[in-house]
């Protein structure tokens, strides 16, 4: 995630895969272009290629297209999660004072760890975890994430 404003009245960080959604669908017109100049030699083979390469397009841009926005408000004092892919919307709002801080969430994928941010949440008497981003990355993103939105929680609340 990466923060796009960060003052002492507003954070906002911003999860935007362009870059894999770019390679994603170059990726897939690769295929498709295969299977475009395959069609005049073997029908078959081409509609295969063809079709994997569309098929490939709509599944992986289904499954990782997805814009979220986190936005920490005082001014309005409330704290707005939104994600965005092609076929949903989602978005949950808390008061400043409902999120007790940002934790980092770690899977173990093969030989190595990936991390993700999630907020806790204290509502209706109880402790709740809500991760950010739905899927697990690797690198410092998430661990800066985490960084950032505690730095700014302990900000406003003086």
């Amino acid at each position: 995630m990466k923060a796009t404003r960060d003052t002492s009245d507003q954070l906002i960080l911003e999860n935007n895969p362009i870059l894999l959604v770019v390679l994603i669908n170059l990726f897939a017109l690769i295929f498709i272009g295969v299977g475009l100049i395959s069609l005049p030699q073997d029908l078959w083979i081409g509609i295969a290629f063809t079709s994997g390469g569309l098929l490939i397009a709509v599944a992986f841009n289904l499954a990782f297209a997805r814009r979220t926005q986190l936005i920490f408000d005082r001014p309005a004092n409330r704290i707005e999660l939104r994600r965005r892919s092609l076929l949903a919307y989602y978005r949950q709002i808390w008061t400043i004072e409902d999120v007790t801080g940002a934790t980092l969430q770690t899977s173990m994928s093969g030989d190595s760890p990936t991390h993700r941010a999630a907020l806790n949440v204290h509502v209706y008497g109880r402790d709740e975890v809500h991760p950010i981003t739905l899927v697990y990355t690797s690198g410092s993103g998430p661990a800066k994430a985490v960084r950032q939105i505690n730095d700014w929680l302990d900000q406003a609340r003086r």
